[in-house]
């Protein structure tokens, strides 16, 4: 007699943002799931700042969390840019205007902590139980049948697939790169090289507005090689130090307290604010103070056999632009729309139809996957200059041709427009349509409605290509006009 068939089953390493957003979604569907955790809670030790794009709020309104998250939300009411060195302003702008009058939502800041807690409270308790803590894995199995992750307390859990969503230095990752060579899992005792680069790490912390500052203001001070953040929310503010390396690196370092009080006596005199230093700021912060390497890059290849990677684990952004956690999000949408078509039709998928459905995955995400890298290494780089060229874009271009607005509309609302949403899920809250349309709906009566003629799908490099070639001969232009100019 031919032994019972195993439900298929998702076993999900990393317990963070992105792993949590993934418990609401696969609540949402037939597809049984065990999230696996390192950590003792899941929350952060240090609470740092976190953007919620449209995109992200499209899905949030399908799995019925839009009312859940909004009380730990703030809005970012105005952006300015200034010089860290005096204090001076460059450009302001209204973010929030146009991008809600583009794609329906708004951009949102909220601090991770109570944003991690608001996500995991409105789990369903079923949800909550497959939640697994102090569970580190060191190994991971595949066989033509399942997988099996092996943790460091000695417990194996079972799965049909594995979806590493442990972030930057992901353990499912080495593991599969290692399987997929021919080789055994590297020692945990040894740090195997990034494929990521470092260019920039960033002092960071949290701390009450300061007295005669705007609430629902994003201020950032660029310098050559170095700037500074302060973002006022609706209660509270983060801040932030974004220094440029001597040089690039894929070493992991780990930041002591002394290299922070470096850090402060090197820049506390840098403006962040009229008025306010970095050194006046930072004797305002409350709890401890992070201090991290901001990674760059991507990963080639994103699953082997009947493993795929998400989030941090397939690339990682500079954050000044926010798309880190949002392009997670999105990750998982693409990855769970096909995975359930994909049991639809076949409950038990071979190796071979999953690797098959995961390389679509992986082909969908790609499409704009350089516009993403280029959006986020642009926007460092316009406050913490690395060369004359950025230096002049953002104190003369910038602010003469009213750039931020113009990527707002041609870079940034084309990639928006083309983020997928739940197939299966229905959307409530975007009832008017925005000015920029989406291409993908949830489907309807077993039909996707169509994109709008309207909608702005070129290609995805198409719109950088032409920002970019118009900032160039701006540049051109600027630097002719500004040869003389004392502030160059």
């Amino acid at each position: 007699m031919a032994a019972a068939q195993k439900p298929f089953r998702v076993v999900i390493v990393g317990g963070g943002l992105v792993s949590l957003t993934a418990a609401h979604i696969f609540s949402k569907t037939d597809i049984d799931f065990v999230i696996l955790e390192q950590h003792e809670n899941l929350l952060p030790k240090i609470g740092s700042l976190l953007n919620l794009w449209p995109p992200t709020f499209r899905v949030f309104d399908q799995l019925g969390l839009l009312d859940a998250v909004q009380p730990v939300l703030n809005d970012i009411n105005r952006g300015v840019t200034l010089s860290a060195d005096d204090g001076s302003v460059f450009s302001e702008i209204d973010p929030n205007t146009i991008i809600q009058k583009n794609h329906g939502y708004g951009v949102r800041v909220t601090h991770r902590p109570l944003f991690i807690e608001a996500l995991y409270q409105n789990l369903p308790d079923s949800a909550k139980e497959r939640i697994k803590l102090r569970k580190r894995v060191v190994n991971v199995n595949v066989s033509d049948n399942g997988v099996s992750v092996v943790c460091e307390d000695g417990t194996v859990e079972e799965g049909s697939i594995v979806i590493g969503a442990d972030g930057v230095h992901s353990r499912v990752r080495q593991c599969m790169q290692a399987m997929a060579e021919g080789k055994p899992p590297p020692d945990k005792s040894h740090t195997p090289k990034s494929p990521y680069v470092t260019t920039y790490r960033m002092l960071f912390g949290n701390i009450p507005i300061p007295p005669g500052l705007d609430k629902n203001v994003n201020r950032e001070c660029a310098s050559e090689r170095v700037s500074t953040q302060l973002l006022t929310g609706d209660s509270q503010a983060w801040f932030g130090v974004y220094e440029a390396l001597d040089k690039p690196t894929s070493e992991r370092i780990r930041y002591t307290e002394e290299d922070k009080q470096k850090v402060l006596e090197k820049w506390g005199h840098l403006y962040m604010a009229p008025g306010w230093t970095l050194r006046d700021v930072f004797a305002l912060h409350v709890g401890e103070a992070g201090m991290i390497n901001l990674e760059e890059g991507q990963v080639d290849k994103w699953f082997w056999r009947r493993i795929v990677l998400v989030s941090d684990a397939v690339r990682k952004l500079e954050p000044h632009a926010g798309l880190g956690y949002n392009s997670g999000v999105a990750d998982v949408v693409v990855l769970v729309n096909k995975l359930r078509r994909l049991l639809q039709t076949n409950p038990s998928p071979t190796t071979e139809a999953l690797e098959a459905m995961f390389s679509e995955y992986q082909k969908d995400r790609m499409k704009d996957e350089p516009a993403i890298q280029s959006m986020s290494i642009r926007r460092a780089r316009l406050t913490g200059w690395l060369s004359p060229m950025n230096k002049i874009m953002a104190k003369y271009i910038a602010p003469w041709t009213h750039m931020a607005y113009w990527s707002l509309l041609y870079v940034f609302a084309p990639v928006v427009s083309r983020v997928p949403v739940l197939e299966w899920l229905e959307e409530k809250s975007l009832i008017e349509p925005p000015l920029v349309p989406y291409v993908h709906h949830p489907l309807i009566e077993g039909m996707e409605t169509t994109p709008s003629k309207h909608s702005l799908s070129r290609d995805p490099g198409s719109y950088g290509l032409s920002i970019c070639t118009g900032a160039i001969a701006l540049a051109a232009v600027a630097a002719a006009g500004f040869q003389y100019y004392r502030r160059i």
